[in-house]
C-alpha cells in the first residue's frame, strides 16, 4: 500500500498535461479527537482519536470543468496498520458561480448540512468520502443540495446499500429562513435478494429559522423543526412496533464572540427512527430489542468554527446530554452525559501548470 501511494505520487508530479489550462496538486491533512461519555441504552462512550488525508490532482480542462483524481487516507492513533481506510478520489464536477454538481467523489462537508436527527455528527469523521451524483445550489435567496450516495453493491451475500437525500432553505427576507430536509436509506438490489427483504427508512422534517443581532447579546439564531420518520431498515422489526414516527426539534444559538456560540437543543419524540441520524433521538435503543416510544432529549454546548491564517479550520466544541433522565454514571449523581471534539483541518495546493 505504501509503495502504491508513493508511485502515485511521483507520477503526480513528473505527468504535464498537454492541454489543460490548470493543474492544481490539491491536499487537506486533518486531524482529530471526539469523545462521547455516555452510558444510556441510545449510544455508548467512544473515543475516536486520528489523523486524515486527502491528496489529488486537479485538472481544469475548461473554466466550468474539473477532473480530481487522488487518494484518501484514515489513521486512528494506537492502531498496528499503516493506514485504517484508504479510499480513491475520482471526480467530474461542473461549477459556476452558484451551482456544482459532482459525478463520483462527493463534497460532504457538515453531513450536507442536515440536522443531527437525520446524520449523526460523528459520520463528519468516518464518513468523509462519499460516491454518487451530487446537485448544490447557492442563490441569493435560496441554496438547495440534492445527492445520492452508494455505499454497497449488491452481491450474493448482501444487499445493496445507498443513501440520498436533499436540503432546501428559501429566504424571502435576511432575518428568516423556510427549511427542508429529506434523508433516505435503502437495502435492496434487483440482482440478488442476498436471503433478506428491500428495507428503507426515510426521516424528513419542514422547519423555520429565524435569526438577527440582538443588542447587548450578538447574533442570534432560533430554528424549530417538525420531523416525521417512517421504515426501518432491520428485518426482523418486532411485530407491533410502529413504523411511523415523529419529533419536534428546537435549537437556539447566541454568538456573544466571534466564531462562538452557545447553543440549546430540546427534542420531544414518539416512535422516530433516523438510522443514519444520532441515537439520542431515536426511539429504538443500541440493542435493537430496546425501544422507547415517547422520548426527551437537551442538549446544552459551546462551539467554536473559525477560519484561521493560512485557511486552517479549527472546530472546538464541548457539550452537556440529558437523555430522558436516565441516571448518569459520567457525571454521578446526576442525569448529564457529555461529550467535546477537536478537529483541524489544514488545507495547500501547489500550481503544476
Amino acid at each position: 500500500m505504501r509503495s502504491r501511494f508513493l508511485t502515485w505520487m511521483l507520477l503526480s508530479w513528473v505527468a504535464t498535461p498537454a492541454l489543460a489550462q490548470r493543474v492544481l496538486w490539491q491536499n487537506r491533512v486533518t486531524v482529530y479527537g471526539d469523545n462521547t461519555e455516555f452510558f444510556t441504552p441510545y449510544r455508548v462512550g467512544e473515543t475516536i482519536l486520528g489523523g486524515q488525508f486527502t491528496s489529488a490532482i486537479s485538472v481544469a480542462p475548461a473554466d466550468q470543468f474539473e477532473v480530481w483524481a487522488g487518494v484518501f487516507g484514515d489513521i486512528r492513533w494506537g492502531s498496528d496498520k499503516f493506514l485504517d481506510q484508504t479510499k480513491p478520489i475520482l471526480s467530474f464536477r461542473y461549477h459556476s458561480p452558484s451551482s456544482l454538481g459532482a459525478i463520483g467523489t462527493l463534497e460532504t462537508g457538515r453531513r450536507h448540512g442536515f440536522l443531527e436527527p437525520l446524520e449523526v455528527t460523528t459520520l463528519e469523521l468516518t464518513r468523509p468520502i462519499e460516491y454518487g451524483l451530487q446537485w448544490i445550489e447557492k442563490r441569493r435567496h435560496w441554496d438547495g443540495e440534492a445527492y445520492i450516495n452508494w455505499q454497497k453493491l449488491n452481491t450474493p451475500t448482501q444487499r445493496e446499500v445507498f443513501d440520498y437525500g436533499w436540503n432546501i432553505k428559501v429566504r424571502p427576507i435576511r432575518q428568516l429562513s423556510f427549511e427542508s430536509e429529506l434523508h433516505g436509506l435503502h437495502h435492496g438490489g434487483q440482482l440478488f435478494n442476498a436471503g433478506v427483504p428491500v428495507t428503507n427508512n426515510i426521516a424528513s422534517g419542514f422547519g423555520v429559522t429565524v435569526s438577527d443581532t440582538v443588542p447587548k447579546v450578538g447574533p442570534a439564531r432560533l430554528t424549530l423543526y417538525r420531523l416525521r420518520s417512517s421504515g426501518n431498515i432491520d428485518p426482523n422489526v418486532p411485530a407491533g412496533r410502529p413504523g411511523k414516527g415523529r419529533g419536534t426539534y428546537l435549537r437556539l444559538g447566541v454568538e456573544p464572540a466571534r466564531a462562538v456560540e452557545l447553543f440549546a437543543i430540546q427534542w420531544w419524540g414518539r416512535d422516530f427512527l433516523g438510522q443514519d441520524g444520532d441515537n439520542n433521538y431515536n426511539s429504538v435503543g443500541l440493542n435493537p430489542a430496546f425501544y422507547r416510544s415517547r422520548r426527551t432529549y437537551f442538549e446544552l454546548g459551546v462551539l467554536r468554527r473559525a477560519v484561521l491564517d493560512g485557511g486552517v479550520q479549527l472546530d472546538a466544541e464541548f457539550r452537556l446530554h440529558r437523555i430522558d433522565r436516565e441516571k448518569s454514571i459520567a457525571i454521578q449523581g446526576t442525569s448529564w452525559e457529555y461529550s467535546y471534539r477537536l478537529v483541524v483541518r489544514t488545507p495547500f495546493q501547489f500550481l503544476l501548470r
